[in-house]
């Protein structure tokens, strides 16, 4: 059986690696590195399902179970509507 990408319809993808962003609530967590397949044509990623549980489960232990954290970052967030009055 061959892949096809549910977006698009093609079927040639590439093994590449990227950032996910993981979000539970008003909570973040970036993972650099994540492997993936890309739809060659539309960009379309899927991942394995081990990948994103491992994501998730050291999501909860650095959320919920106060696993220490290699690096934190700041990001600022404004509301689309300030942006206009500028």
């Amino acid at each position: 059986m061959n892949k096809v990408c549910h977006f698009c319809g093609n079927k040639h993808f590439k093994h590449i690696t990227v950032q996910y962003t993981y979000r539970h609530d008003e909570k973040f967590f970036f993972v650099n590195d994540v492997p993936c397949e890309q739809c060659e044509y539309c960009g379309e990623q899927y991942f394995k399902a081990e990948v994103l549980k491992a994501i998730e489960a050291e999501f909860n232990a650095i959320h919920f179970h106060g696993k220490k954290i290699k690096k934190e970052i700041r990001v600022p967030i404004e509301p689309f509507l300030e942006l206009l009055h500028v």
